[in-house]
């Protein structure tokens, strides 16, 4: 329940702050850490994933954003709009790298997680909006509100009904390399405990 406070906090304050580096970068950064914190929180409970995808994810929900840098200095792109890696093409692009590498798959997929969930809490702050699906078209998509609104109160009833209620009962382990040599690689799903 407090990082859905924490979200609609410093979205709120996001939206009322005049725009500037300065002043609604910080806030939006915790809105975007703390949404994505969330949506995290929900996911635990259904996969068992090694630390570093979460951290992975983490990080990438917030990172992007470095590249609006070269907007604000003029030298790429138009300001009024969000960076064409704003888009799922980016998302595509660590979604191949992940497929390609087995020994960075959990860190790449944590990305791409992160990537998602950052793009869908953009749409929802309005214009300029997210081009997501830029190099097929560039129309930017945005949704009121409400959609911000219901994400967050989705991963937060999912959560606690989830905690509440002890489901599922076992998580599905994700990006562990087997070890063919050992009877633990035949065991059956884990129960679900936090990471």
């Amino acid at each position: 329940m407090l990082l859905a406070a924490v979200a609609l906090t410093f979205d709120a304050a996001d939206r009322r702050i005049p725009f500037g580096v300065w002043t609604t970068g910080p806030v939006d950064e915790v809105a975007h850490l703390s949404t994505a914190a969330l949506g995290l929180l929900v996911l635990v409970r259904f996969i068992d994933a090694p630390r570093r995808f979460y951290v992975a994810a983490l990080i990438a929900s917030v990172a992007i954003d470095v590249d609006h840098i070269p907007l604000y200095f003029g030298l790429l792109g138009n300001q009024a709009q969000r960076p064409v890696t704003h888009s799922l093409s980016t998302v595509a692009v660590f979604v191949a790298a992940a497929a390609a590498s087995r020994r960075h798959r959990a860190v790449l997929a944590g990305v791409v997680t992160g990537l998602v969930l950052h793009f869908a809490r953009d749409i929802a702050e309005g214009y300029p909006g997210v081009r997501l699906f830029w190099t097929l078209q560039d129309t930017s998509w945005m949704a009121s509100y409400r959609w911000f609104l219901g994400m967050i109160v989705v991963f937060m009833a999912a959560r606690l009904v989830l905690v509440t209620v002890g489901l599922p009962r076992t998580r599905i382990p994700v990006f562990r390399t087997p070890d063919y040599w050992s009877a633990s690689s035949c065991a059956a799903p884990r129960p679900v405990s936090e990471p």
